[in-house]
């Protein structure tokens, strides 16, 4: 079997690549080495940090180095997540693929902005009595009007986290810049407790 990070989400959706790698749920107590704030009043801050994306064919696993991955040695960067936030990570030809696990409830979305890039957002919905769930949802919509970014897609993860042996979710995107149109591909796996995706669904919009 061979695979390579260029098909790592058809790979990933056809279970080639059966899983994520142990240690990606560690990643969030490492905290993001990339921060600042895009929009206090639409509650939206960059939260990421430089990754390798490897693939291990001995155990048919997706591993997120973010340890070793400097700027230079990055090919994607990690999307953190942070409740009462929408928090952003950017794609570009030099970090074609962002990648960001411990979903669960959230709205996950792809906007193109221009020059080439893409940026990804994990928005949190809170639950609770008399809580407006689409709150942060709906900001990040506007500001994404405001600045007239592209909407790509939108990813759910609402449900995803409690069905058929589901722990948590894992979302995947790369950008084929080689192919015209250029193509913005996004995998979302349902894991298990040893990072074994249950179950996948893609999606795969030309940008």
């Amino acid at each position: 079997m061979t695979a390579a990070i260029r098909t790592i989400v058809s790979d990933l959706y056809h279970n080639r690549v059966r899983g994520v790698g142990p240690g990606f749920g560690l990643l969030a107590s490492k905290g993001e080495k990339e921060w600042g704030v895009l929009s206090d009043n639409h509650h939206i801050e960059r939260k990421a940090s430089p990754a390798k994306f490897l693939l291990d064919m001995k155990n048919f696993s997706l591993v997120v180095d973010v340890d070793s991955a400097d700027n230079n040695a990055a090919n994607g960067s990690v999307l953190f997540f942070e409740e009462n936030l929408t928090t952003v990570a950017t794609i570009n030809r030099d970090r074609r693929i962002v990648g960001g696990g411990g979903y669960s409830g959230c709205l996950y979305s792809v906007y193109r902005v221009g020059n080439g890039e893409y940026k990804c957002f994990h928005t949190a919905r809170p639950g609770g009595v008399g809580v407006n769930s689409d709150q942060y949802v709906n900001l990040l919509r506007s500001y994404a009007a405001a600045q007239n970014w592209i909407l790509i897609h939108e990813v759910p993860t609402v449900g995803e986290a409690t069905v058929g042996g589901c722990v948590t979710v894992f979302i995947l995107t790369r950008v084929s810049y080689t192919i015209n149109p250029v193509m913005v591909r996004t995998v979302r796996l349902s894991l298990d407790a040893q990072g074994m995706s249950v179950r996948r669904q893609r999606w795969n919009t030309p940008g």
